[in-house]
């Protein structure tokens, strides 16, 4: 499918929330913030704070939008890192009736290629909870190795689960 990513918009905070409320029953399982009364308020202010993050250069999280009908899909994410020590890393999710088209595929290659015109920027981490096997996939497939499994970078609502840790590498990224 044919995406664009762009900044996300009070305009779009109810969009967000239904993609979200569609999605629940995926999302509740990986995403700790995903919960039934997720409104477009708190969309809006998720919206206000990513913004922020955005002016600082710390993070740029965005829309993922269908280019045929500019339909809310989803949204992904870079986070900068802020030292030598760590990674950037990017994190996806895509509203359930438009998963396993590509669209977190497309969506993490555009990122890293985004990340990746930074020149001190040459690997990219894609951390994804041990069991969620879909998200697992699309690290794989955007050219991503599994670099090492461990315990407590994901808390997810019921405590610390076995983490995957990707490494996306510049050298690595389709195409190049």
């Amino acid at each position: 499918m044919n995406i664009y990513l762009r900044p996300l918009l009070a305009s779009d905070a109810q969009e967000y929330a239904d993609a979200v409320h569609e999605t629940l029953p995926q999302l509740q399982s990986w995403m700790a913030w995903a919960h039934k009364d997720y409104s477009a308020q708190e969309a809006a202010a998720w919206f206000s704070w990513l913004d922020r993050q955005r002016e600082k250069g710390e993070a740029n999280e965005m829309g993922i939008f269908s280019v045929e009908d500019n339909r809310l899909l989803g949204a992904a994410g870079i986070r900068y890192a802020h030292d030598d020590v760590e990674l950037s890393a990017i994190g996806y999710w895509v509203r359930a009736k438009e998963q396993r088209k590509g669209v977190a595929r497309n969506a993490v290659l555009l990122l890293a290629q985004e990340g990746f015109r930074h020149p001190d920027i040459n690997t990219i981490e894609i951390l994804v909870a041990e069991n969620n096997v879909a998200s697992r996939a699309v690290a794989r497939s955007c050219g991503a190795h599994l670099s090492e499994m461990r315990y407590g970078l994901i808390v997810l609502a019921d405590g610390p689960v076995m983490t995957a840790i990707y490494h996306l590498r510049r050298e690595d990224m389709p195409g190049d």
